[in-house]
Order: structure tokens, then C-alpha cells, then sequence
């Protein structure tokens, strides 16, 4: 991901470098972007993007405070970030990795350094006369609009847990019963579904916090149980909560 990339920036104002560690957890919005390594950029995916509030400074002044729109466009290999500010700047990073970051245009080439502050990422770069640094802080969740493959991915996993989670209910409550596996069924959480399907729980997201489901279980030695099962990043079950 190393082309050239033009970059604007704030009148007076010439970017260096924007480091940038944004992720899905932390900062909520983490932008790659491949690149190959002729003068354009390979075709690449956006997986996230998110509105955000912007705050530049130079040498401690502030030249910019104001809205902004960050993405993230993914492929194998590299990574990169992008913030357009509503002034018209707009600044483009690209690297091997979050923490080899570079500012593509304009003068760039300076390395940046990058702190996640949860819902704000602030990425600092000195030129060798001035340090520059740009406070990122998202709106809400990213919504990361998923590619058919990771969709057909998302589908599978939430079936697979959903089977798992059934197969541990049955060992829980089915001994001594005639309890079978058709007669436990998981579905998944309803606002775990609704940010899923509307792109702002990414495939990378399930894969590293697991899945939650609801639960009713029949013909269980005694009450029959009803609530939860909770599956980690690998798939495993790691709890179940019955609410009767």
C-alpha cells in the first residue's frame, strides 16, 4: 500500500503523516486499504466507515476543529486510513501495519504515532520544525458494510455457535431426561441480529467477542429451562444462564 496518494489540508497547513491504530474495538473505525505497488491502487473493499468530530493542531494551534468521515477499505497485505474533514482536506495513510503507518501526498513519508483512547484516536507526526496532531473521535459504532463472502461467513458462524450452543444445553439439562437436540432451540439475540444485519457487527467483530443466544429448552428432567448461552471468539461456549 505504498502509492502515492494526494493529500489536501487545512490552508497554511501541509499534512506529513496520519498515523493510524484505528480498530473496531477500541477507536471503532479502522481503515485498510490496499495498495499494490505500482502508481494506483489496487481495487479494495470498504468494511467500515463511521461520521466522527476531527481536531487538528500544529505546534499546539489548533487549525482545525470540526466534523469528519473516516473509512476503511480492506485488502490482503496492507493497511490504511482515511479521514475527510468538512473543510475539504483530506488525508490518506497507508503501511504493512497500524503501527508502520505513512501519509500518502503532499509531503508525506514522516512516521506517526498512534494512541487508541477507546472512542478517540489521536495520531501525532513531527516533520523535523513542526508536530502535528489529529484527535479522531467517532460518532457512534462503525457500520461496516460486509462483502457477500463475509456475510455467507457471518451466516455460518451464527449457525455453528447456534449448534454448539445446543449441544452444551443438552449435556446441561438433558441427563436423566428424554431431552434430544430437536427439542432445544437458540435463536439468536434480537439486538445482536438487528446490528449484525444492519453491517455494524463486522465478521472480525464476531470473531473476536462470540455470539449471545436465547434459549428454551423441553422434556428436561424437572422445569424445563429457558435464557441464555454465550459463545467466545473461537466458537466455545464459555456460558449459559438458565432464567427459570
Amino acid at each position: 500500500m505504498m502509492p502515492s496518494l494526494a493529500a489536501a489540508a487545512p490552508t497554511g497547513l501541509r499534512p506529513s503523516a496520519w498515523f493510524t491504530g484505528i480498530s473496531r474495538v477500541g477507536f471503532g473505525v479502522a481503515l485498510s486499504l490496499l495498495m499494490g505497488t505500482g502508481a494506483a491502487p489496487v481495487q479494495a473493499n470498504t468494511v467500515a466507515k463511521a461520521e466522527a468530530e476531527c481536531r487538528l493542531t500544529d505546534n499546539g494551534k489548533v487549525v482545525f476543529d470540526g466534523g469528519c468521515s473516516v473509512k476503511q477499505k480492506e485488502s490482503a497485505g496492507t493497511v490504511g486510513f482515511v479521514v475527510n474533514m468538512q473543510d475539504g482536506s483530506t488525508y490518506r495513510f497507508s503501511g504493512a501495519n497500524r503501527t508502520s503507518l505513512r501519509l500518502e501526498g503532499g509531503d508525506g513519508g514522516s512516521n506517526v504515532l498512534f494512541e487508541d483512547k477507546g472512542a478517540k484516536g489521536v495520531f501525532t507526526w513531527n516533520d523535523g520544525s513542526r508536530t502535528r496532531k489529529l484527535s479522531v473521535k467517532t460518532n457512534e459504532t462503525s457500520a461496516a458494510p460486509s462483502s457477500a463472502g463475509d456475510r455467507d461467513q457471518i451466516n455460518a458462524r451464527i449457525e455453528s455457535d447456534g449448534r454448539t450452543c445446543k449441544t452444551a444445553i443438552l449435556s446441561k439439562y438433558g441427563k436423566g431426561s428424554t431431552m434430544s437436540m430437536a427439542d432445544v432451540e437458540v435463536t439468536l439475540g434480537a439486538t445482536l441480529r438487528q446490528s449484525i444485519d444492519a453491517g455494524k457487527i463486522s465478521l472480525a467483530d464476531i470473531q473476536r467477542s462470540g455470539l449471545d443466544y436465547n434459549f428454551t429448552a423441553h422434556h428436561a428432567k424437572g422445569k424445563d429451562p429457558s435464557g441464555s448461552c454465550a459463545t467466545d471468539g473461537q466458537g466455545n461456549v464459555n456460558k449459559i444462564e438458565n432464567n427459570r
